[in-house]
């Protein structure tokens, strides 16, 4: 009986054993499963995630950047109407020497906002690639209603204007570098417009858009006067790296689709901006 027994106790153990060792196993090759499974997921989720393109802007004014705290302006809910499940643009600043030196170097990761291509000395278009223009604007010559200034390029001598630190006006420039036209820099065109009501300067450039938005919120914009011929008119594109190219075709397609709707249409006037209608593919101011 004592044998018996001997032998019936090391049965159940080596059950025991082989218990315990299939236990292991099936956990483990659960734990495996579930590590694949996660990672097939993680891949997945990773497949559906848009690609991110980082849109620049050196344009720090309203309505294009009216807050950069709570994402706010123009261009924050223009790049969101052109965003989808294949891309995302994000909106960031980046001083206009910033981008040049990048520009020059080859190594801009991103596409610039708001521009022309006359400002980046590629009228041609053979520099960069260009998406189709989507704002019509122009350069105003402001100046204070009691000392109304008309803009002429042979008048310029003994003048005083204002201007924004680092942006380059195209004919100004030259006269400032012959000394017949004084400079004053500024940090912003609101800041223009606060010299030429103090008189501080002869006139100022400020753009369209931008006094469109500001004449609503400021009793002072009565005082300006504007010039009947202005410092210069153009669109606005976005200037894409060659480097870029599938982005520029996406860019592209997106703004063909949005241009005519009535979402874009609703968005450009809430902010006093012209909208450009797209017909057979030559853009018309509307």
């Amino acid at each position: 009986m004592a044998k018996l027994s001997f032998v019936g106790n090391c049965t159940t153990h080596a059950d025991t054993v082989i218990s315990s060792r299939l236990t292991l196993v099936l956990r483990t090759a659960l734990v495996i499963l579930l590590f694949f499974a996660s990672a097939s997921l993680f891949a997945n989720e990773r497949e559906r995630s848009p690609n991110v393109v980082t849109v620049y802007s050196y344009h720090l004014k309203p309505p294009f950047i009216i807050d950069e705290a709570v994402n706010s302006g123009l261009y924050y809910d223009m790049l969101s109407l052109l965003s989808d499940e294949a891309v995302e643009y994000q909106l960031a600043y980046m001083p206009r020497k910033r981008i040049n030196k990048l520009l020059e170097n080859n190594d801009l990761q991103g596409v610039v906002i708001g521009v022309s291509p006359h400002w980046f000395s590629d009228g041609d278009k053979t520099k960069y690639l260009w998406s189709i223009p989507f704002i019509e604007d122009k350069d105003e010559i402001v100046s204070n209603a009691d000392t109304p200034f008309e803009f002429q390029v042979d008048e310029l001598s003994d003048k005083a204007m204002a201007g924004v630190r680092g942006l380059f006006y195209v004919g100004l420039n030259n006269a400032i570098e012959d000394g017949q036209l004084k400079r004053f820099d500024t940090e912003s065109e609101e800041q223009i417009i606060d010299m030429i009501e103090h008189q501080r300067v002869n006139f100022g450039v400020v753009s369209k858009s931008t006094l469109a938005y500001l004449y609503d919120k400021n009793d002072y914009i009565e005082s300006i006067h504007i010039s009947k011929v202005p410092h210069e008119e153009y669109f606005r594109h976005m200037l894409v790296p060659r480097h870029l190219g599938s982005t520029e075709s996406h860019l592209n397609q997106r703004l063909q689709s949005e241009l005519n709707t009535p979402e874009w249409r609703t968005m450009l006037r809430r902010y006093g901006v012209d909208f450009i209608e797209i017909d057979g593919g030559n853009p018309e101011i509307q």
